[in-house]
């Protein structure tokens, strides 16, 4: 693939899109991006951030897969967040900007949240070991019914 890439190169042709996603992906990450301070945020509520942690997967559920809605939470709540994920890979920091009593709000909110995706998924693997269960016994051998006179 990388020596069609090459060949192409050479010989002035279009690159596909295919190529072209290849060529990206052999390119290095880009550094990360650095947030500026919203307008909106004053400078003196960065001092003391509240920090707690979370499964990744119940942040990958509040904040969504690409944490699209931490902005909307930022905005409405008047806090900043960052989302971070910690080395062993299961946890996310995350971190609250803001005045102690906003923090202390949004911190209840996110762990309520937590908590409902926890409950939510638990009861969802219930209802799956159930329709096993049932679709198990539904497909094992009928026995026929005995009258009672």
């Amino acid at each position: 693939m990388a020596d069609d890439a090459g060949a192409a190169e050479a010989q002035g042709d279009q690159w596909s899109p295919t190529q072209s996603m290849d060529r990206m992906l052999r390119l290095p990450l880009p550094p990360p991006q650095i947030r500026t301070r919203p307008w909106w945020f004053p400078v003196q509520e960065l001092r003391d951030p509240l920090v707690f942690y979370l499964e990744a997967w119940l942040a990958d559920s509040i904040f969504g897969p690409d944490r699209a809605i931490i902005p909307e939470i930022e905005w409405m709540s008047q806090v900043l967040l960052t989302v971070d994920i910690v080395k062993s890979g299961d946890l996310v920091e995350i971190t609250i900007y803001g005045q102690p009593r906003v923090q202390n709000r949004v911190k209840s909110v996110l762990l309520s949240l937590a908590n409902w995706h926890r409950k939510h998924r638990a009861r969802a693997e219930k209802m799956k070991q159930l329709e096993e269960f049932l679709k198990a016994h539904a497909s094992g051998p009928q026995t026929p019914e005995h009258r009672v006179a």
